[in-house]
């Protein structure tokens, strides 16, 4: 036994020093990878991003509601439309589509959001649901087609209003829509001139959109 203790000794040595050099080399090859590979073995970049709260602001509606969106949003009022009670274009520069927020009289016979699907031509074949908008009983069609539409209607006061939504963007604009339905709140009219619509009373605070199932 004693013959052989040296070369087993002198292995064991060999294999620690290789064993050794080794790790000292992997070391080495992580610490001066690329930032790309250091991310990508390392456990932080496994844990997702906190998202963000985004910030929302409130128009004001002389015409009796309001709303929320996101901060961002370009708004046109359509000043040159004297025929509705809302016509508000909401785009953005980086966003293609758009949510436009109609109020419109209501044609003959329509008297509620049911009496609405039916009159109107663009929803045959359209998947319909029931929802609510300003807190009044409501519907929800998505139209497909060249570009895809999601529109969110009700029935007030002989006015049909509906929050329109187009898809191009599908994500960023679905959710958008979502916050303006969520936050619509109907409200008594204003008559004082310096709170026309010219000049909405908008406020901004930091509240979390809530995260909308994307339309595919």
């Amino acid at each position: 036994m004693k013959k052989f203790g040296l070369p087993i000794f002198v292995g064991l040595l060999i294999g620690g020093i290789l064993s050794a050099g080794y790790l000292v080399w992997v070391k080495s090859r992580v610490v001066n990878a690329p930032i790309s590979t250091q991310q990508a073995v390392s456990p932080v970049s496994l844990v997702s991003p906190t998202s963000a709260p985004v910030k929302l602001l409130t128009w004001n509606d002389p015409n009796g509601f309001s709303f929320q969106y996101p901060e961002g949003l370009v708004v046109n009022k359509h000043d040159e439309d004297r025929e509705n009670y809302a016509h508000l274009e909401f785009t953005h520069p980086a966003h293609p589509g758009n949510v436009v927020v109609w109020g419109k009289d209501a044609a003959k016979g329509v008297s509620d959001a049911a009496s609405w699907i039916k009159n109107e031509k663009r929803f045959i074949g359209a998947a319909i649901l029931d929802t609510v908008l300003g807190g009044k009983p409501g519907k929800k069609a998505i139209l497909e087609g060249v570009t895809r539409m999601l529109v969110t209607g009700t029935v007030f006061d002989s006015i049909v209003w509906t929050v329109e939504a187009k898809l191009e963007d599908a994500e960023f604009w679905t959710s958008t829509q979502g916050t303006m339905v969520n936050t619509f709140v109907f409200a008594a009219p204003k008559t004082s001139v310096s709170e026309s619509s010219a000049e909405p009373a908008s406020t901004s605070e930091d509240v979390a959109v809530d995260e909308e199932v994307v339309i595919e």
